[in-house]
């Protein structure tokens, strides 16, 4: 039994969720916070419960001639007396040019159930410039005969024009549509489906996205048979921010299969972009949706713990964050964070906090499984050029291997360890035809088939080797001819114990190293040496950030096609001495103050760049921008 600490667990519900959830229990409803929060159009989607989602709606037409109303789509209530929903959906197939008679079903996980609640549909408010011949405007108001009285299942997602819609960010979808079967679904299903670049979008369907794509819609989803499809039109995908949940578009439409009206399970959906429709919506509903809840709350507090601060949700107070990262807490620590508890109304969990320490968009819920100590090591010598690393310099650099590998053939891609359970590497290396044996981590190396590592007198334990789950998870967004979203995930078997040669780095979680790129970095790979490249060993070398502009030419200069993203960024080596062996997915850090320790983050992962070590002085490598991606690693990480 340990007596000096408070375990992780016990803490979070004597600070957050008990104390957090009473005060939820207590509170008035608000948009986009369920009751029941959940576990974090859908073919290949979950089974969901309504109360997860109690903004979602059941759109059911009333025909003459038919005694029971027929659902035809999906939808999302955003006030007392609104659903949003995708015009076409409101067609009347008997007569064209007369709205059709609706009802709305809330409240229900299966359509049609006793257990909701159905509103009649008042007024039909569809877009004037809605066209379906070339599908735009695709979205109406659903006015309903009288006000929704909400619950714990019927409640409003939140509006707001700040909603992000960034390439990667992954939203929740639920329907009743149509399953990989080919069947309705009698069950809600939920999906989660990642925004996906205008670009990729355009190039998986040219003919049909390239035509129809504009300002005011998005694409999201997979090709992998987890997409949106008929019967989920209409309804809504929402993305998490604080504690709730915001309305980010509406199901609009996706390609059919030839010679079918089923949906291709293997593109992305289109979605009408309800941010720009905010002003439309706020006009025609009277209603003001600026209020936005669980973020950015300005509310003066002061407890016991913090005199003087704001009440903010646990995941905008950076120092209480980063304690309940900890494995274990001590009781002084816990104590402290006890007498912080504040209430904020609509939040789930919140803590009066320092001005300085206040995040102004919220870390990721599940940041919390990144350790808090991270990106240190029990050596580190500063160096101008490239160098062999010490050999507890750089703890965090990983080889994904194939486990029965012979020194005549031995594939490996590079990576970084960044929690106990997972490595963050390149997708393209791990697809290369010539590493899909991979299927093993090794951790703690320094040089290649070498029992032990030494320098002088200090010398290391023998390297870990640790079973890779397969499959890997990749970006869903990655492709190979320009290595765009190039990242991937390889989460190990067991978790792993950390030890002065094995230890995860840092990630850019905060906003603060999230929007700033430092100047100066450190690449972290493997590189031959020896007689005629016989021994693999650890190096580190030093590159300076360099403007796209100048990285561009500086590759049009020696011929090459220059293509940086703005998802990439360059740096260039620093010599006399330079690396010249191909290192795609090895970590590029910046040593960075945090406290009083410097800390190793993340930044970059390796793409592509000169391996003539003639040229590697002048032309820079690209590097894929981590933290662009840190909210796909966290939605990707388990515990």
């Amino acid at each position: 039994m340990l007596k000096g600490s408070v375990a992780l667990g016990l803490l979070l519900v004597a600070v957050g969720f008990a104390t957090g959830a009473e005060v939820f229990r207590n509170a008035a409803f608000q948009c986009g916070i369920p009751k029941n929060p959940p576990t974090l159009l859908i073919v290949n989607g979950v089974d969901a419960k309504i109360s997860d989602w109690p903004w979602h709606a059941a759109i059911r037409l009333h025909l003459a001639g038919s005694s029971e109303p027929e659902y035809v789509c999906g939808g999302t209530l955003i006030s007392e007396r609104f659903v949003v929903t995708a015009a076409h959906c409101t067609l009347n197939p008997e007569n064209p040019n007369k709205a059709p008679r609706m009802s709305v079903q809330l409240g229900v996980n299966a359509v049609g159930s006793p257990e909701g609640k159905t509103f009649n549909v008042e007024k039909v408010h569809r877009h004037s410039g809605f066209s379906l011949e070339e599908l735009k405007d695709d979205i109406a108001l659903l006015e309903l005969e009288s006000p929704v009285e909400f619950s714990d299942f019927i409640l409003p997602a939140c509006l707001s024009k700040r909603t992000e819609l960034a390439p990667g960010k992954v939203g929740a979808v639920v329907g009743w549509g149509v399953t990989e079967n080919d069947i309705p679904s009698t069950k809600l299903k939920l999906a989660k489906l990642p925004v996906v670049d205008e670009l990729e979008c355009k190039r998986k369907e040219p003919e049909l996205y390239g035509r129809v794509l504009t300002a005011k819609v998005f694409c999201a989803g997979y090709v992998n048979g987890t997409t949106a499809c008929n019967g989920d039109s209409g309804g809504g995908i929402v993305f998490e921010r604080g504690d709730a949940w915001y309305l980010g578009g509406v199901v609009s439409f996706t390609k059919t299969r030839d010679g079918s009206h089923l949906c291709q399970t293997t593109t992305y959906s289109v979605f009408t972009k309800v941010t720009a429709y905010l002003d439309w919506i706020e006009q025609l509903t009277n209603t003001d949706f600026t209020q936005e809840y669980g973020i950015e709350k300005i509310i003066p507090c002061s407890t016991p713990g913090q005199p003087n601060g704001n009440c903010v949700p646990v995941q905008q107070c950076r120092d209480v964050f980063d304690a309940l990262r900890s494995p274990l807490l001590s009781k002084d620590t816990a104590n402290n964070l006890r007498q912080r508890v504040c209430q904020l109304r609509g939040v789930r969990r919140s803590v009066c906090c320092a001005p300085n320490q206040v995040e102004r968009i919220p870390i990721h819920r599940n940041a919390i499984l990144l350790p808090q100590e991270c990106g240190t090591s029990l050596k580190r010598e500063p160096t101008t050029t490239a160098a062999r690393a010490g050999v507890y310099e750089l703890p965090w650099v990983a080889m994904i291997r194939y486990s029965k590998a012979t020194p005549e053939r031995d594939p490996y891609c590079v990576g970084s360890l960044i929690n106990n359970r997972y490595v963050l590497t390149s997708g393209n290396c791990l697809r290369a035809k010539e590493r899909r044996d991979l299927d093993s981590v090794r951790l703690g190396e320094r040089t290649v088939n070498q029992a032990r590592d030494c320098d002088g007198a200090d010398c290391t334990g023998p390297p870990l080797d640790v079973k890779a789950i397969l499959p890997f998870t990749f970006h869903p967004q990655a492709n190979k001819p320009f290595r765009n979203h190039d990242f991937a995930l390889v989460r190990m078997e067991n978790k792993i114990a950390f030890t002065d040669n094995i230890r995860p780095v840092c990630l850019p979680i905060r906003e603060d190293l999230r929007n700033t790129l430092p100047n100066e970095f450190i690449l972290n790979l493997f590189e031959n040496t020896g007689p005629q490249g016989s021994v693999l060993e650890l190096y580190k070398t030093r590159s300076e950030f360099s403007e796209v502009e100048e990285c561009e030419e500086r590759f049009e200069d020696y011929g090459y096609t220059p293509w940086v993203s703005k998802n990439m960024f360059c740096a260039l080596a620093k010599g006399p001495n330079f690396v010249c062996t191909p290192h795609i997915g090895a970590p590029l850090v910046a040593m960075v103050p945090q406290g009083d320790q410097v800390r190793a983050v993340q930044y970059g992962i390796a793409m592509f760049g000169p391996t003539n070590c003639t040229i590697a002085q002048t032309i820079p490598k690209t590097y894929n921008r981590v933290a662009l991606y840190v909210d796909w690693i966290l939605e990707n990480i388990a515990p």
